[in-house]
């Protein structure tokens, strides 16, 4: 048996057969009346509240009955209120409560017997989703343009690989500035060997501006494997590229040798 506060309190709303069917649904779901006070919650939505308790000090489905349903929308109660006066159901809202969870409210009207009006709010936690979601993002970041340090310590390496997009550029430019101070590169290699497809043909023009960005820190861009279709784009629009380029990676790091003072010999 349930203990006595754990049970939702009986609304005449809702008669035992409403209640049964709405326990029985796989999803966390407020029961508010015509005025949105919270009348029910569910037996999933137990969990929940554990969830919930840091943040609203309430410990049990009892706790919330009673309450406004704007009570848990502290930052967008106001754009909640006037979804609500729309009149337009189902509605669904994505919100951030208590600035640390993440979730996704469903609302839809029902009309129950006698005819009286209740809504019915589906809350899904995506918080963990959320947070992984954006750990993901940050790993395709890093994809985009990983640094890779070469023999030389001054000299450092930026394979550009899949297709290139004006986004994708500002990222990688960014990196690049990035890491060429923070490891006080004399040289950065940027090698577009890998590259397969540039889906803005005026990105050609940039490769003037990373040169020209990253020399007002001290480092020198060398490109190298650029493709023939990506050096036609280059031509045709009448941008030159301000440093030195190779057709091959080892021609690239054999030039930075140089200028080091080594020379790469065949044992």
């Amino acid at each position: 048996m349930r203990d006595k506060d754990e049970e939702n309190v009986m609304d005449p709303i809702l008669n035992q057969t409403d209640i049964s069917l709405l326990n029985a649904i796989g999803e966390n779901l407020f029961v508010c009346d015509e005025n949105l006070q919270i009348i029910m919650l569910n037996d999933y939505s137990n969990r929940l509240i554990n969830r919930l308790r840091p943040y609203t000090g309430l410990v049990s489905k009892n706790d919330y009955i009673g309450k406004s349903l704007f009570e848990f929308y502290p930052a967008e109660g106001n754009g909640f209120k006037e979804a609500f006066k729309t009149g337009l159901f189902p509605f669904d809202v994505k919100s951030v409560l208590y600035q640390k969870l993440i979730a996704e409210i469903t609302v839809n009207k029902w009309q129950t017997h006698p005819e009286k009006t209740i809504y019915i709010v589906t809350w899904k936690d995506i918080t963990d989703y959320e947070e992984k979601l954006l750990k993901g993002y940050a790993l395709l970041e890093e994809l985009y343009a990983p640094v890779i340090q070469t023999i030389l310590d001054n000299v450092i390496l930026m394979p550009i690989t899949g297709t290139l997009t004006r986004e994708r550029l500002d990222k990688i430019m960014e990196i690049a500035l990035f890491e060429s101070a923070k490891r006080q590169a004399d040289y950065l290699i940027m090698d577009f060997t890998g590259m397969t497809n540039l889906s803005d043909n005026s990105i050609a023009m940039d490769l003037e501006t990373i040169c020209r960005s990253l020399d007002l820190i001290g480092t020198n861009v060398i490109y190298s494997g650029l493709t023939a279709n990506f050096v036609k784009q280059i031509i045709a629009q009448g941008s030159s590229i301000p440093t030195e380029t190779f057709a091959t990676f080892r021609q690239a790091i054999r030039y930075a040798c140089k200028k080091n003072g080594y020379t790469l010999v065949q044992i």
